[in-house]
């Protein structure tokens, strides 16, 4: 899948915007929905515990006034002395006392007074009077045996009501210190519903628990998950017993003293249905904003790409050899230079190969005149070599070096080969100058000097004797003795070849037309031709073309007039070794 993408740049680019976008957003979603549940689950975590303490310290508060009012009653003689006479005296002081001292506590739980036999002789609740609960087992054992304290114990089936739930029990002292009766708290359901109201809501639930993790009350959502159960088995296995319980919060308080507890339930603010909700609403968002993306990163990627695949395609037309090729843009960013760029390095590209084959074509013309102008020159050096040899049987040698030295030159002329050594060149020269010798009857005289290391230099055969030849014929024609000195000598990786003359020197007309001969691009110039054809320096312009052609248009011929007297005119070409070429 990777490799198929990064074979296009417009699928890379489509693939990184939609990345780009979808990313932060996906990775921001999450983020802030993990934020956004943990802090409100911290704000409500906070706030449960704060009801949750409401709720204990309500209860803590009940069972600490219940605690005083039986301490009172259970202290107060006349109490103790009508109960010890099983209520025939002074019931309507007891009474008075009874009811006044449980005024702020009668409407959530009824208070009893039971003789030494376990028989209620005072009740500030209806029907309970001359009932009897068992004071050998049961909560009046309990009471008797801790006449310190308020024993609180759940109500089991001796009660013969099932509505009450909770009973607390102290026994009544009389100055002796010893038990006559009992004070009995009895708190039932609806009780514990005036108690705890407005401390809980619909969804909550609420449960009390005994010293032995038994339900004394509950309910809400306590009642259905019998939350007593599960938190006495928790405790039995050793595990933690306010961890969360199906998808409900557990805050466990002690009230007071008493032994009992109070749980708190509250359901999770963030459960698993509100969480996978929040992640289905983000995905749907995801899947919207992809299309989104996709649509808006095709166009941009379209958009970014379309210039690069016109250029690429462009570059496969000049590949294949199309140089017309060229991009069409209107754009003015990095793109529309790079497309500029680009039909400008085709245009000269193409104008570099216009040149090239032009400079072909022309050096093509230059050696297709020089071998129209050696005129069969293979019969040409038979003939000399028949001159030769006739010439030494007759004993004429300066005809013999005639036809020797141009046989020499002839021989060089007709090989295949482009580029000879220059100590091959200057040979030749010198047998060129030794005809001219013969010639002119000695009225000139040659030298070259060619250091060692420069004799394997290799040249364009043939490009020094035009320039000794145009030496002799217009420099020394007026000359009754001339020298003619070619030097070689090499200077920053380029060869030199200087040919001096010591004759009446050179024009300001053919100066000017040999120092000034090229039209642009080093191509010769079509002008420069006929001048120099009518001046009679063609040879200079044939040598200057061959260079030109074969080494750039930075090589070639000048020309100048040294200050003693007479031309010089100086070759300049790269310094080459046979191996290089």
């Amino acid at each position: 899948m990777w490799n198929f993408i990064k074979k296009s740049f417009k699928r890379e680019l489509l693939v990184s915007f939609v990345a780009v976008a979808l990313l932060p957003l996906v990775l921001s979603c999450i983020f802030l929905i993990q934020m956004f549940k943990v802090k409100l689950e911290r704000d409500y975590q906070k706030k449960d515990m704060e009801q949750a303490a409401v709720m204990e310290e309500k209860l803590t508060t009940l069972f600490q006034t219940i605690d005083e009012v039986t301490l009172h009653l259970s202290e107060e003689p006349e109490i103790a002395a009508s109960i010890r006479e099983s209520g025939n005296r002074g019931r309507s002081a007891v009474y008075a006392k009874l009811y006044e001292e449980t005024a702020s506590l009668r409407e959530m739980a009824q208070f009893d007074l039971y003789s030494e036999e376990g028989v209620c002789l005072y009740s500030t609740g209806a029907g309970m009077f001359h009932t009897q609960l068992p004071v050998y087992w049961g909560i009046l054992k309990v009471a008797e045996a801790h006449p310190d304290e308020m024993t609180v114990r759940r109500e089991k089936e001796y009660s013969g009501s099932s509505n009450i739930l909770l009973r607390a029990a102290r026994p009544i002292l009389d100055s002796e210190d010893s038990s006559v009766g009992y004070v009995l708290v009895s708190i039932n359901g609806s009780n514990f519903e005036k108690i705890l109201g407005g401390t809980y809501g619909s969804q909550d639930g609420v449960c009390i628990l005994n010293s032995f993790w038994e339900t004394v009350y509950s309910t809400g959502t306590a009642v259905r998950e019998e939350i007593g159960t599960v938190l006495r088995h928790r405790l039995m296995a050793g595990a933690a017993v306010d961890e969360p319980f199906h998808n409900n919060s557990i805050y466990i308080s002690e009230i007071g003293g008493t032994g009992l507890y109070s749980v708190f339930l509250r359901p999770k603010v963030f459960t698993a249905d509100t969480t996978k909700s929040m992640y289905s609403v983000l995905i749907v968002m995801t899947a919207a904003s992809l299309m989104l993306c996709v649509a808006v990163a095709a166009k941009m990627s379209n958009h970014l790409s379309r210039p690069i695949q016109s250029l690429n395609e462009a570059m496969h037309k000049v590949q294949n050899g199309n140089l017309d090729a060229r991009v069409i843009s209107t754009r003015n960013d990095e793109f529309g230079q790079l497309s500029g760029s680009f039909n400008t390095m085709a245009s000269e590209l193409k104008a570099y190969m216009e040149m090239q084959v032009s400079q072909q074509k022309k050096l093509n013309e230059v050696q297709i005149a020089m071998m129209q102008a050696q005129l069969n020159p293979h019969f040409l050096y038979n003939t000399l070599d028949t001159m030769k040899w006739v010439a030494k049987a007759n004993h004429i040698p300066e005809i013999a070096t005639l036809a020797a030295k141009l046989a020499k030159i002839l021989r060089t002329s007709i090989s295949n080969a482009q580029f000879i050594t220059l100590k091959e060149e200057l040979e030749l020269v010198d047998c060129y100058a030794e005809i001219q010798k013969i010639r002119f009857q000695g009225k000139f005289c040659f030298d070259y000097e060619l250091p060692q290391e420069l004799a394997d230099c290799v040249v364009p055969k043939l490009v020094v004797q035009p320039i000794v030849e145009n030496a002799m014929i217009h420099g020394l024609r007026d000359c009754e003795e001339g020298h003619i000195l070619v030097r070689a000598f090499s200077k920053e990786e380029r060869l030199f070849i200087e040919v001096m003359d010591d004759g009446c020197g050179i024009s300001d007309e053919v100066l000017n037309h040999l120092n000034n001969r090229t039209a642009g691009a080093g191509v010769p110039s079509e002008g420069g031709e006929e001048d120099l054809l009518r001046l009679g320096h063609i040879g200079f312009y044939n040598v200057d073309t061959i260079i030109r052609l074969h080494y750039g248009a930075e090589y070639g011929l000048s020309v100048c007039r040294p200050e003693e007297g007479g031309t010089k005119v100086t070759i300049m070409i790269p310094v080459r070794q046979g191996e290089e070429l």
